[in-house]
């Protein structure tokens, strides 16, 4: 069917470019440990020291993540987008002239955060709108951007410090990420009303219910999908945080090692797209839980992998296409059990629980392999808890069918 003008100048095409653009950028928050020794070595801090913006950085951005959401929805995405990428593009900047803990952790941890929090929760909340029909697809493909970012930036960022400094890096890239993130921001627009009346014939699959934020705290189903993710993440993200670690420790070369982390990003990557595209059609939970029974799996085989660089590399590879499933889904279980109409806020909401994740899950595996000298038992918790997960998956699977089947839409897509 011919456009109409109207509809050509707010092509879908340009939302999701922008949207990926954005997301290429703030890929660069995963890099922080390039930064960790060059900090050191400036300032004499110790470790704890120099990961502590890092970890302001992921509470800031998921608060940004909740306000962000929240404006939104009523001031648009392409007014909180520009926020977001002067925030986000400023505080990296701001780091640059760093000469204390304290204000790295504002600029970069508080201001940086909470931009990236605005810059992205717009585009991911603005996609879904745009295609109600390709929800996991969609939102696959722009999210991808965040984990190819860190794999693209990383190196990028590595090659400035080692040849000019930290301080350049920190301003360079700071500068292009504002300028390029104001430019991709005002592509950010919603869909008019009858946008998919005009592009297809498709059926949509009706939300759950529209609920506000308030309504949204009070219902039950929302609480056990903040409990699914909380789980899920404190393994991952702790996992994240100490895979290269215990490779080394189990006789793996550093290189090598540290090649696990690129390994985790690209499958990362895929698995927004690919698991994305598979909730569309087999059901989100479904994916969910799959996903989180193969991260249990690994966390059971890893304390088995002595060296044995090849199987690490594809129990990486498993771990980092789960983890990108568990990331794409969080827009779009959000907009099918409690509607678009506040999608921003909610999804905001939802998505705390990576942050809750990002805080206790490097805690969690230091403070055991502390105690324990090894980190075998952290494994085994945390492959209990993604069976646990897995299993609650299920569980809010059947509810939402059932308050589907009650109720005058269609069930979620489970």
């Amino acid at each position: 069917m011919v456009l109409t003008e109207r509809k050509k100048k707010e092509h879908p095409a340009f939302i999701v470019v922008a949207g990926t653009t954005l997301m290429l950028m703030m890929g660069v928050a995963y890099v922080w440990g390039v930064y960790v020794a060059p900090l050191m070595e400036t300032f004499g801090w110790n470790k704890f020291q120099a990961s502590l913006p890092f970890s302001v950085f992921l509470l800031s951005y998921t608060v940004g993540m909740i306000l962000g959401g929240r404006l939104q929805d009523i001031y648009g995405p392409k007014k909180i987008c520009t926020i977001g990428a002067l925030l986000f593009g400023g505080g990296y900047l701001l780091s640059s002239f760093t000469a204390s803990l304290t204000y790295l952790c504002l600029v970069y941890g508080i201001i940086g955060g909470i931009g990236t929090g605005f810059a992205y929760v717009t585009p991911m909340a603005t996609v879904i709108k745009w295609f109600p029909h390709k929800k996991g697809l969609m939102g696959g493909i722009v999210v991808f951007g965040f984990g190819a970012g860190a794999f693209l930036l990383a190196p990028l960022a590595r090659m400035i410090i080692s040849n000019h400094s930290w301080q350049l890096a920190f301003r360079s890239l700071g500068m292009v990420f504002m300028v390029l993130g104001l430019i991709a921001a005002q592509f950010l627009r919603l869909p008019p009303e009858d946008w998919m009346k005009g592009v297809a014939k498709v059926r949509i699959r009706p939300s759950l219910r529209e609920a506000t934020p308030r309504e949204v705290l009070r219902a039950p189903l929302f609480w056990m999908l903040w409990c699914f993710w909380t789980l899920n993440l404190i393994v991952g993200l702790g996992l994240m945080g100490h895979i290269v670690v215990f490779a080394t420790e189990s006789g793996v070369a550093i290189m090598a090692a540290a090649f696990i982390l690129s390994v985790v990003a690209i499958f990362n990557g895929a698995g927004r797209i690919a698991l994305g595209a598979l909730s569309d059609k087999v059901g989100r939970m479904r994916v969910l839980a799959g996903a989180s029974f193969l991260v249990a799996l690994v966390s059971f085989l890893l304390p088995f992998t002595a060296g044995r660089v090849e199987l690490l590399y594809i129990l990486g590879g498993v771990f980092g296409l789960s983890f990108g499933g568990w990331l794409i889904s969080y827009p779009t279980v959000a907009a099918e059990v409690f509607g678009t109409k506040h999608l921003g806020a909610n999804y905001g909401l939802l998505f705390a629980s990576y942050g809750v994740g990002g805080f206790i899950g490097p805690l969690f595996y230091s403070r055991i392999y502390d105690t324990m000298g090894s980190y075998q038992i952290a494994f085994s918790i945390s492959g209990a808890m993604c069976l646990v997960a897995g299993v609650l998956a299920l569980v809010i699977r059947y509810i939402a069918k059932k308050e589907g089947e009650s109720s005058k839409n269609a069930p979620l897509n489970t």
